[in-house]
């Protein structure tokens, strides 16, 4: 595997990124145990057997960085990418396409349009137009947590991001899916979801960012109108704050690695949420996900929300107040991490923050039927017993406002401080 840098003999300088193919083991579509992975994600990871990225294309400061705008839309934020078959020079093929920031799910996504306004809707977030070649794997149905979504998978797409600040770096030789018919799906707007999760099981499909230098990425949600994603190959944490250290969940199941912690204390309405038998707090494991509106739970910790929020409204307490979600995390760093939810209509996005819903199929978590399309099977089984009792999908409610940085590498996630 190898990064070449190459400069065209016309202008603009590109800086690519290339690599060799690697074989990913998937299940057919046909197989009724197909992996569920999720749009903002349901349930993945992996003891990835790829090599290190050897790259001799050097950017800004001797390595590889991306940076661009991300655009609020629907409830979720999204950016534009370009995708082109290899080889391909100019406009051609360079297709703008829509899609969204997802920290919940791993795979790059382009849509293919069964829709009857297919002229307007391609037109406004981008869609399949033939890109790449066969893959030569076969098809899949992917798992997202807000629905089932068939995927034909294909090779040597050029990808670029037309809004960064470097603009010049193409990913040569990548391999997306392209999305087809979906089942049950909701979730944030039209676009399809670009997928920021690295690792994952050994029979999942290959991840956007395994295909990349990029070993570390900075949301920064602080400041609207001027939302960012960054992209780097070095790390990027050049300020203080809270460091969370964060849990491979694919030792219990999940089938890539989210990017989880432990919650220390959860509250709503101020008082702690307990654990079953009412001993102790509540054991539950947070997924940080930018591909989910609000927060999303297991059934047990959504029942216990909504009895909890009502107790402590008859208290007089009014009920934004007594609904309100309060994560706080250990970090490595001193201080506690915190995450409250946004009460109410936001007014620079238009819309509340505040959906609490539960999670109605999460394989690995325990939660779905047996004989569902989302029953993940653990390659050798799974190795530990869940140290907790339920997940939440902790979404934009609790991120706006906020920067996260997360070290890949190092799995931490960082509050950035203002």
């Amino acid at each position: 595997m190898h990064g070449t840098s190459q400069i065209s003999s016309r202008m603009p300088k590109r800086r690519v990124w290339g690599h060799r193919r690697r074989k990913v083991i998937s299940a057919d579509i046909l197989n009724p145990s197909s992996p569920f992975r999720r749009r903002s994600v349901v349930g993945m990871i992996g003891f990835s057997a790829l090599g290190q990225w050897p790259s001799r294309a050097r950017g800004r400061g001797g390595s590889w960085e991306v940076e661009m705008p991300l655009h609020w839309a629907a409830g979720g934020f999204s950016l534009w990418f370009t995708l082109a078959s290899e080889g391909e020079k100019g406009r051609m093929g360079k297709k703008r396409i829509k899609a969204v920031a997802d920290t919940g799910s791993p795979f790059l996504l382009v849509a293919k349009c069964l829709r009857n306004d297919c002229e307007s809707y391609c037109a406004e977030v981008g869609c399949f137009e033939g890109q790449g070649a066969p893959s030569g794997e076969a098809d899949s149905t992917e798992g997202y947590a807000s629905g089932i979504v068939e995927v034909a998978w294909r090779k040597n797409g050029t990808l670029a991001f037309p809004d960064a600040t470097d603009a010049s770096v193409e990913l040569r030789e990548m391999r997306f899916g392209v999305q087809g018919r979906i089942i049950g799906f909701g979730g944030t707007g039209k676009a399809v979801f670009l997928g920021l999760i690295r690792d994952h099981m050994s029979d999942i499909k290959t991840s956007f960012l395994e295909q990349t230098p990029f070993q570390y990425l900075v949301v920064d949600l602080r400041q609207p109108g001027r939302e960012t994603l960054r992209l780097s190959e070095a790390s990027a944490f050049t300020s203080k704050g809270p460091r969370i250290k964060l849990a491979d969940p694919r030792r219990w199941g999940d089938p890539v690695k989210h990017y989880c912690a432990g919650v220390k204390t959860l509250r709503v309405g101020g008082e702690v949420v307990l654990s079953s038998n009412g001993s102790s707090p509540r054991k539950v494991l947070a997924i940080f996900d930018t591909g989910t509106t609000g927060v999303s739970m297991t059934p047990g910790l959504y029942e216990s929300y909504w009895l909890m929020a009502q107790s402590v409204a008859q208290s007089g307490v009014g009920w934004s107040q007594a609904r309100q979600l309060q994560v706080v995390f250990e970090s490595k760093s001193g201080s506690d991490a915190s995450f409250a939810m946004y009460m109410g209509k936001h007014p620079s996005y238009g819309i509340g923050l505040d959906l609490v819903t539960p999670i109605r199929e999460m394989a690995w978590a325990g939660v779905g039927s047996a004989e569902s399309l989302a029953n993940y099977k653990v390659p050798g089984g799974i190795q530990e017993k869940p140290p907790f009792e339920d997940v939440m999908l902790l979404g934009l409610g609790f991120l706006v406002g906020k920067c996260i940085a997360i070290d890949t590498k190092m799995d931490e996630l960082t509050v950035i401080e203002s």
